[in-house]
């Protein structure tokens, strides 16, 4: 107490429940310093007194698919059914994305863009919530053939894009899509398995958090991207049948 200079009156204030007095800014700061805390921790806005998030003992990393065969995402659906699920897809969500047609389908036909996470496959509308949260920019290049889709045919983009827009819609609103400018926000792709973790997609792997504070901070990350979106779910079939018809 005597190191922050704080006077035993003003300190039984500060800690008495009976009042919302706070601390001056300097007050904080010098408590901040002598304590070895981060202002921000003080003010619970932080979850670690230093000013960042261990997540070391809560943190590992998945193969997309194991040296047996299968994967951990069917364990992951499995115990986040019943909850909401919040994915930032690589390039397209699988759940509204278009396979090939054959296995020896030439990949520039393939309008998915490659890269795609089967974080969605075989999930059941009927028991979860789902929502997607990508760039608006995505949809544009495949739209112009651009960027990912420089080499796909217009009638593969075409097809796909109506093929979003048809189960974007039909599935509204337990699957809601939303669109941000991409150009403004980013968002590294991962996803948010009910409260029991987040997979971060790295490629052939996932690099998976199940710390409670740290989902959350994912889930608020997500609301986040929600929030900045330019075109909401409720929009976005329209939005995608206009791109469609444009290619």
């Amino acid at each position: 107490m005597r190191a922050t200079g704080i006077d035993r009156s003003a300190l039984s204030q500060f800690l008495s429940p009976d009042t919302d007095r706070m601390p001056r800014a300097e007050t904080l700061r010098r408590i901040a310093a002598v304590s070895g805390v981060s202002v921000d921790w003080l003010l619970c806005l932080e979850n670690a007194p230093e000013g960042r998030q261990e997540v070391t003992q809560s943190v590992q990393i998945e193969k997309e698919v194991q040296a047996d065969g299968s994967t951990p995402l069917d364990q992951w659906r499995h115990e986040a059914a019943g909850f909401k699920l919040r994915t930032v897809p690589s390039t397209l969500p699988d759940i509204v994305s278009l396979a090939p047609e054959t296995k020896q389908r030439d990949a520039h036909e393939d309008a998915r863009g490659g890269g795609v996470e089967n974080v969605l496959e075989r999930i059941s509308l009927n028991d979860m919530d789902v929502e997607v949260a990508m760039p608006l920019q995505t949809l544009q290049d495949l739209s112009a053939r651009s960027g990912l889709w420089r080499e796909a045919s217009r009638d593969s983009c075409r097809r796909q894009l109506f093929h979003m827009a048809r189960i974007c819609g039909e599935n509204y609103p337990a699957l809601r899509l939303h669109l941000y400018d991409g150009t403004r926000v980013f968002s590294a792709p991962f996803t948010v398995f009910g409260n029991q973790r987040v997979a971060l997609y790295i490629g052939d792997a996932y690099l998976v958090v199940s710390g409670p504070d740290q989902v959350r901070g994912f889930a608020r990350q997500f609301d986040r991207l929600v929030r900045q979106a330019v075109i909401g779910s409720d929009r976005v079939h329209d939005t995608l049948i206009g791109l469609a018809e444009a290619v």
